[in-house]
């Protein structure tokens, strides 16, 4: 791409567009340290001896204690709602669902991408049996798992933490994902995000046997990119071992090496799966908050991405050989 030409791409897993504006990719670097709330141990309510226990527990691996979920002191969703559904011009759902958080450290400093391997695998297998747990009860179609990290990600408490939500439907993203990912199949007979590997070459950050990073083309976000399975594989159940091992593993190398590049800087990641839905192809997308959503984003659904792609791409590759 010319450096003084924007272009307007369609993100491939959505539908949305994108403006891609070149020579804006330092900006940035004005957020550099933008993050500094986890170090702020005051009144943090995720400690071994300050965490709720008895009120909020559900499960806890080791003794003590190494990881731990507990019910969302202040649920966006609640198990004990009816479930309703009002039709018309005012439609709704209730607000029936359930809320988690897992507590992936009792350590108030220790930060997602430093753990070890062990700790990693703990924290996958830990979400995975919260996910068949939630699955399994009355009206539950989509359990989404996702983290905010820092102020500018929506995270109100600096200890590091997981949180976990189970929905009576799949709504918004996941279910223009899933629609895409159907008219695909029908027109190639071939899975999207498969092809995405294979396509996305010069997006491509790092791959192993079992997985693949990539920057996507249609990037609605500065930094933005996905780490998935090479094989089909819709939720985080159906994942072999090295499959788990590479995932949680290109995940912290992904996070570290965005520090690495820009500071440290806010973030959030989704893990985009459906239990389901076999068709849906599981991903997680990493958001590194580098710049707030403006009239563009919030009146059109049109997103403004100062980050080309291919630069992240190619920067990200040079960076990630320091790390």
């Amino acid at each position: 791409m010319d450096e003084l030409e924007s272009e307007i791409r369609t993100d491939y897993r959505t539908g949305y567009y994108s403006v891609i504006v070149p020579g804006r990719e330092h900006r940035p670097v004005e957020l550099e340290m933008e993050d500094e709330g986890a170090k702020n141990l005051k009144d943090c309510p995720f400690e071994r001896d300050t965490v709720d226990r008895k009120n909020l527990e559900i499960m806890h691996v080791n003794e003590p204690w190494t990881s731990m979920v507990i019910r969302n002191k202040f649920p966006e969703l609640n198990g004990s709602t009816p479930l309703e559904y009002g039709k018309g011009f005012f439609s709704y759902i209730s607000g029936y669902g359930y809320n988690e958080v897992l507590i992936e450290t009792p350590d108030h400093f220790e930060k997602f991408e430093d753990m070890d391997i062990k700790k990693s695998l703990e924290w996958i297998n830990t979400l995975i049996e919260r996910e068949e747990d939630l699955y399994s009860r009355n009206y539950i179609k989509h359990v989404m798992v996702f983290k905010n990290y820092g102020a500018s990600g929506g995270a109100s408490i600096g200890h590091s933490h997981t949180q976990i939500i189970a929905w009576p439907e799949t709504l918004g993203i996941q279910e223009l994902e899933l629609q895409k990912m159907r008219d695909y199949r029908k027109e190639n007979n071939t899975c999207l995000y498969e092809d995405a590997v294979k396509k996305e070459s010069e997006r491509i950050l790092f791959e192993t046997d079992s997985v693949a990073a990539i920057a996507p083309y249609g990037s609605r976000f500065a930094g933005e990119s996905m780490i998935l399975p090479k094989r089909h594989v819709n939720y985080l159940m159906e994942l072999n071992e090295q499959e788990k091992e590479d995932l949680v593993e290109g995940l912290k190398t992904i996070i570290r090496t965005n520090v690495k590049m820009f500071g440290r800087q806010s973030y959030n990641f989704v893990i985009h799966e459906s239990k389901t839905e076999e068709e849906y192809h599981m991903h997680i997308e990493i958001y590194p908050r580098l710049s707030n959503l403006a009239g563009i984003e919030l009146g059109q659904s049109v997103f403004v991405n100062t980050t080309v792609p291919e630069e992240y791409a190619k920067k990200f590759r040079e960076t990630k050989l320091s790390v």
